[in-house]
Formats: C-alpha cells, sequence, structure tokens
C-alpha cells in the first residue's frame, strides 16, 4: 500500500499541517510508503485529502477525505458531493458521524478517529497546601502528615506549607522523597499568593475550624478538611470529609484516581494509534491484511508511567 496525503495547509502550520505530518511520520514508521503534497499523486493507492474544505471533488485513485466540523449547510453540500466520489470520509469523532448520518450522508461512507497528542504532557503533582501553626497540645493532629506520607507516593503529591513547628515533619517528608515548599513564619503577602496555588487545602485539626479554610474556599480551592466547627457553616465548603487517617487514605486515593482518570480517557490517543486506526480504514477498503494488533503492541511500552507507592499497591491487594 502507498498512501499519498494531499494536505491543502502548509505542513509546517500548526494544526492541519501537523495531522499530515505526524500522520505521514507514523506511517513510514509503520513501513506503509507515505509522502505529502499539495496535490494528488495518481500513482498512489490512496489519496487523503486534509482537509475537505479545500478538497474539489475529482476522482484520483481511491480518495478518503478528513472532515472535522460541519457547521452550515454550504459545508455540508460540499461534503456530500464529496463523498459520491471519495470513496470515505474520516471524521474525527463518533458524534460528528451521527450527526452527519442524521444529515443524509450514508453511515458506510463515514468512519472517524479520534485526533492524538504528543505524549510530552506529563501530569504535575497534586499540591496539598496547610496552613496552621503547630500547638504544644498537639490540637492540630500534624502527626496524621507522616502516617499518611507512608500510604502514598511522592511522585504523585508535593506539599505546601505555612506555619511553625513542622520542622522535623517537613525533615521527615523530604527522607521520604517528597517536595515540600515550607515557610516557617506567617508572611501575609506570601499567604495569598500560596492559598490560590494549591490544588487542595488540607486541615488535619478538630478545634473549631481553621482560617485556612475560608481563605481557600475565597480562593475556589477545593479542601480536604475536618467535619466539624464553621467548616460545617460552609454550604458545600467541604470537598473531602475525614476525621481517621483511614479515612483521609481514601481521600488522597480517591483524589489521585479522579486525576488518573483523565490521564486515562486519552492515553491511547497517540499519533501512532492514529495512523494505524486510517490503515485499518484503508486495509478494509483495498482489502489488504496488515497484523494491526501486532503493530499496536510497542505502544504499551510507550504509555506515561503513572506511579504508584509499591507499600499502597501491596497493602490493596492482600486486603
Amino acid at each position: 500500500m502507498k498512501v499519498h496525503i494531499v494536505c491543502y495547509e502548509d505542513t509546517n502550520a500548526w494544526i492541519l499541517g501537523k495531522f499530515a505530518r505526524k500522520l505521514s511520520e507514523n506511517l513510514n514508521a509503520l513501513s506503509i510508503p507515505t509522502d505529502i503534497s499539495k496535490t494528488p499523486d495518481l500513482n498512489a493507492d490512496i489519496n487523503h485529502h486534509i482537509i475537505y474544505y479545500d478538497y474539489d471533488g475529482k476522482k484520483t485513485t481511491i480518495d478518503t477525505v478528513m472532515i472535522t466540523h460541519i457547521d452550515s449547510s454550504w459545508k455540508l453540500n460540499r461534503v456530500k458531493g464529496q463523498l459520491r466520489v471519495a470513496v470515505k470520509g474520516i471524521c474525527l469523532s463518533a458524534d460528528t458521524v451521527e450527526k452527519l448520518v442524521r444529515a443524509g450522508i450514508p453511515k458506510e461512507k463515514l468512519s472517524y478517529v479520534n485526533p492524538a497528542h504528543d505524549q510530552v504532557m506529563k501530569p504535575r503533582k497534586i499540591v496539598m497546601g496547610i496552613t496552621s501553626k503547630i500547638q504544644p497540645s498537639g490540637c492540630k493532629r500534624e502527626k496524621m502528615l507522616n502516617e499518611i506520607a507512608k500510604r502514598i507516593s511522592p511522585f504523585d503529591f508535593k506539599f505546601k506549607i505555612m506555619g511553625s513547628g513542622w520542622e522535623p515533619i517537613v525533615d521527615n517528608l523530604g527522607r521520604l522523597g517528597f517536595e515540600v515548599e515550607y515557610h516557617n513564619n506567617f508572611n501575609y503577602e506570601v499567604y495569598t499568593q500560596l492559598i490560590p496555588s494549591v490544588d487542595y487545602y488540607l486541615y488535619f485539626g478538630q478545634d473549631e475550624g481553621s482560617m485556612g479554610f475560608i481563605d481557600a474556599l475565597a480562593a475556589g480551592v477545593p479542601t480536604i478538611v475536618t467535619p466539624q466547627g464553621y467548616h460545617l457553616d460552609a454550604k458545600n465548603g467541604i470537598t473531602y470529609p475525614f476525621d481517621t487517617l483511614i479515612e483521609l487514605e481514601k481521600v488522597f486515593l480517591s483524589v489521585l484516581e479522579k486525576r488518573n482518570e483523565r490521564i486515562h480517557a486519552v492515553e491511547g490517543w497517540t499519533w501512532r494509534n492514529y495512523a494505524i486506526s486510517h490503515l485499518e480504514i484503508w486495509q478494509g477498503i483495498l482489502g489488504t491484511n496488515f497484523d494491526l494488533e501486532k503493530m499496536r503492541q510497542p505502544e504499551i511500552n510507550q504509555q506515561p508511567e503513572i506511579h504508584r507507592n509499591p507499600i499502597r499497591i501491596l497493602r490493596r491487594l492482600f486486603r
């Protein structure tokens, strides 16, 4: 199979040019000869047009066309005319396919392949913010931070702490590998910058409430706090309530899993898989037989690593 990509945009441009480049690069890496120009190649098995907007609708060899959103009757009529000649319209989503079918385009003329990302975006650590001064009475329950740190991973979480008395705990967090931004004295200017910069505001105490809790809510920051005192009077103010260490551990796991769900949502949306999905469509048209599952296998080792605390994994397995 020889594929030619007809890219009507400059291939160095940001969006469509990138689609063309990445598709060509990854098809060639899969040993599918592929090149790009602004005009069709009559010696290619497939002429794939990026995008439909500039395709004149004339038949070359086997024509397929990339379809993005259709938001006007003019665009719809253009695609309908093109698909009288082109074998397949390849959309970016199942939603667009359904809309075009409802608009009168035969379903067998349409497929979709989700767009891809470059696998360069890495999740940053989840930032937990603490702003309280440790008291001799132990009412802040600060030692709970040492305990929860044993159950989570420094690859996933970091801490920003303001308040005196945390030095021994900060040192322990460092030994466990956690990144900590620590301010041992209250500084109002720094404080007003710190609160909005955290992902969650964390408070262990059971002594009526934390003033930082109020400021966190004013900054729109989610909270992980004890359900007591005036914390309870802030309607919908507690994002995650906890009293015990076990409850807090479940909160941290929930926060992490929600973050990882977002990562997993597009982990397979790679340019390699984008190319393989196009190859699958073209294979169906030409009747060729590529081992697509084998082609996808190298992707397994290319997924971004999501770190877990090995102690935590073992504890979950053997509960």
